[in-house]
């Protein structure tokens, strides 16, 4: 007789949403570690615990759980740990993707773009949308800006009226803004819906409207053109975590009186935020020829030949609009392009480094290591437990 645990996961894995498999990833993970697993998918877990023998029935579920589940268990002895943020089940441990902390995250990164006007588009009935508009607003708060907001429905593609009021409620939204702005969206496909939104309006994506979206789906985020922006929660990590939980309450611990939050892995830049805002049109036209030109070796006097101002007046510029000197700037773009590719390539750092704009790898390595407080190795190293990569090289 096997002595190994009978696990079942309650995913439905039916979804095409690379953060449901990622949560699957480290659930598989963690029993391939830990090996006294033996564990199965059933999207409807809960109609084992009804009118079975106690001797057959699972040893504990990991799963989106749902509240006929969280009765079921409890009166069957059956620990469960649940991975759904929206999840209403009742007295369920939790191990869930800390939402309001993406929204500061998100916060910081348009901050430190320049940005001082904001947006956030959300789901109505999303509690991962309410809490991160909540980190948003209170990160944005600190350094004293706020945001406007725009509610949709998750119902919005399921017919064409729908589809027309959403795209009606979008421009409405739209038309209020002044530009430049920066958006986060509650997740990526609601940022590539506005991305075709602001070009039906005229307004270019980043240079009018930078926008940030969740999730990091790979399929939506780099295909078309702009690619887009994304916050990763390294939905693994949930996996392994519940796993890890599930596995001590079948030992008799005690569960957490509070749901166990894991922070978000990184905010992978791409094309629809990787601009830095600013009100003076010397430096905005300044910034678009850095985003440009970002991957070859161009100096402060280039930037200051382009934009036909001297390199003392443009210095000047820079530091009254943004707060920082031009040499940082190009530093911190190049940076950021070199974080994207160790993230979702496999080059080597030479080639990197050159198409970054870097002398050559040991400049890269010298500067990261300055800036950053890791090396290039070491951070494609940690992000490689957190994220799957891809092969091919993304514009």
């Amino acid at each position: 007789m096997s002595s190994k645990r009978n696990i079942v996961v309650m995913i439905d894995l039916n979804w095409p949403l690379a953060h449901h498999f990622h949560v699957f990833a480290g659930i598989d993970r963690y029993a391939r570690t830990n090996g006294n697993w033996e564990y199965s998918v059933n999207p409807h877990a809960d109609q084992l615990l009804t009118g079975r023998k106690r001797g057959i029935m699972p040893d504990g579920i990991l799963a989106r759980a749902t509240p006929a589940l969280a009765k079921r268990a409890h009166a069957a002895g059956v620990p469960v740990v649940n991975v759904w943020l929206n999840s209403r089940a009742r007295g369920v441990p939790s191990v869930l993707h800390d939402a309001e902390e993406s929204g500061c995250m998100a916060a910081r990164h348009l901050l430190a773009h320049g940005f001082r006007r904001f947006g956030y588009l959300g789901y109505v009935r999303d509690r991962c949308a309410h809490l991160q508009l909540a980190g948003f607003q209170a990160t944005l708060g600190q350094s004293g800006y706020d945001c406007s907001s725009c509610w949709v429905s998750q119902h919005s593609s399921n017919d064409g009226a729908n589809w027309l009021r959403f795209q009606a409620r979008l421009r409405e939204w739209i038309s209020t803004w002044s530009t430049p702005l920066a958006v986060f969206t509650t997740n990526d496909l609601l940022a590539r819906y506005l991305v075709d939104a602001c070009h039906q309006l005229g307004l270019k994506v980043p240079a009018d409207v930078a926008l940030l979206g969740t999730f990091n789906e790979p399929m939506i985020c780099n295909n078309p053109e702009p690619t887009l922006s994304s916050i990763d929660f390294g939905f693994e990590r949930v996996g392994y975590r519940a796993a890890e939980l599930l596995d001590q309450l079948i030992d008799g611990a005690k569960p957490p009186d509070k749901p166990i939050l894991v922070a978000p892995s990184d905010l992978i830049i791409r094309q629809s935020s990787n601009i830095f805002a600013a009100e003076d049109p010397v430096v905005s036209g300044a910034l678009r020829y850095i985003a440009e030109n970002v991957s070859s070796t161009m100096s402060v006097d280039d930037v200051a030949k382009h934009v036909a101002v001297t390199r003392r007046t443009l210095a000047r510029l820079f530091q009254k609009s943004l707060g920082k000197s031009i040499h940082q700037t190009i530093t911190h773009m190049r940076l950021d392009r070199a974080k994207r590719e160790l993230v979702e390539t496999k080059s080597a750092l030479k080639s990197i480094a050159e198409r970054c704009g870097f002398r050559d790898a040991i400049h890269l390595c010298k500067v990261f290591q300055r800036e950053e407080k890791i090396a290039p190795s070491e951070y494609r190293a940690l992000r490689a437990t957190l994220t799957p990569r891809t092969n091919n090289h993304q514009k």
